[in-house]
């Protein structure tokens, strides 16, 4: 059998792995300079398949950080205001007691009237502030739209709207970065229950409403209480609802006034003839309460009515004052979920970048071996390539 050796053959095997080594010995340099092992999607189809996902993962995060940044500006600045308010209804409610002292003279009443429209003045300011891209921060979801307008005889009213504007700062999780207007300023429960009451005492009278409560939702109707002397020495009193006589007993501060569902109780020094209407309110406006404050502060120190309206307004302050302390409160509990997801999104983006370190980082060690070897390899087929080019048989001729 006749065997023939290929020349051209031998010549072209040692070449083609020639190259192959010097490529290998290319790739092992360009991952040495980088320090990545995977340079092209064909080093690792898989690896890279999931080093994408871990890039999209990654971005997401930081757009999800961005967001509880621009949130938290938002809401450090919406505290800010919240307690600008609070301060000023803390003013005003010790305004309003310094007013019903009998001491102080009409000028006196006068110049804290004039702080009282101070007072409502800066309120105002700081519910139609706006942040610094020009929304208005208490118009819900309208931000363009301002808040609250003042007429002419000082009536506030609202033309925002009722809900919150929201911002996602996770997959699963949204916060809200403002509250609206009708939630700070003009929906604050009534302290006195379920009515608001106005007052026609006579001279010297210290009678107050404590709290008035029904228990029937679908009665709607106004009610009045006159007070009456009985002849055994004792307070009678009659009830009316919406204009008709419904009852009359004799009056025990103890149980106060029960009618069906109604409780109504009571405090302070009564006179015959005092009279307490009671129209229905769950909650009420701190703008009305200032308004109603600066008119009845004109009335005379001697004007037990007048007094009463002040000892009612100062108690709407008060729980003004504790409703916007809880908004405030809220606000710093957004605020503290801000950080915690802030810390699991970090916390999650490191697990994110070992995980893409495991795929795409260099192992120097390895690498600087796998170079050696390559390096050898090459060596030794570069021999070789030398050696097979000089295989032709006119050496042996």
């Amino acid at each position: 059998m006749l065997n023939r050796i290929s020349s051209f053959h031998n010549f072209q095997s040692v070449q083609n792995d020639l190259r192959r080594q010097e490529n290998k010995v290319h790739h092992n340099h360009a991952q040495l300079a980088s320090g990545k092992k995977l340079l092209t999607p064909g080093d690792d189809p898989l690896a890279t398949h999931y080093i994408q996902n871990i890039n999209q993962q990654t971005a997401q995060i930081t757009q999800y950080k961005d967001s509880i940044v621009l949130v938290r500006n938002r809401l450090e600045q919406h505290e800010v205001n919240v307690a600008a308010a609070e301060q000023f209804t803390d003013e005003a409610k010790r305004t309003v007691m310094e007013m019903i002292n009998g001491a102080l003279s009409p000028a006196d009443r006068q110049a804290k009237r004039r702080e009282l429209e101070e007072l409502a003045t800066n309120l105002l300011t700081v519910a139609n502030v706006q942040d610094e891209s020009g929304n208005y921060t208490f118009s819900g979801t309208k931000p363009r739209s301002q808040p609250y307008f003042r007429d002419y005889d000082g009536s506030v009213t609202y033309s925002g709207d009722d809900y919150q504007r929201k911002m996602r700062i996770s997959n699963t999780l949204e916060i809200a970065m403002n509250d609206p207007g009708s939630h700070v300023f003009s929906e604050i429960p009534n302290p006195f229950g379920d009515y608001e009451p106005s007052y026609q005492l006579q001279s010297g009278s210290e009678l107050l409403l404590e709290r008035a409560e029904n228990l029937d939702f679908d009665d709607t109707d106004p009610y009045r209480v006159t007070f009456v002397d009985m002849s055994n020495g004792k307070w009678g009193y009659q009830l009316e609802k919406d204009g008709s006589v419904v009852d009359a007993d004799e009056f025990d501060p103890k149980t106060g006034i029960r009618y069906d569902d109604l409780t109504i109780e009571i405090r302070g020094q009564i006179h015959k003839g005092d009279v307490i209407d009671l129209a229905p309110r769950k909650t009420f406006s701190l703008f009305d309460s200032f308004k109603r404050a600066e008119e009845t502060s004109s009335a005379s120190v001697s004007d037990a009515s007048a007094t009463a309206e002040l000892q009612k307004v100062s108690q709407e302050f008060h729980a003004a004052f504790v409703h916007l302390n809880k908004v405030r409160a809220d606000v710093g509990a957004r605020l503290g979920t801000l950080d915690i997801q802030e810390q699991q999104h970090l916390d999650y983006q490191l697990s994110l970048a070992k995980a893409k370190s495991n795929f795409e980082d260099l192992d120097y060690s390895k690498a600087v071996i796998e170079f050696a070897e390559n390096s050898r390899a090459l060596e030794a087929s570069q021999k070789a390539f030398g050696k097979a080019k000089d295989l032709t048989l006119f050496n042996y001729l």
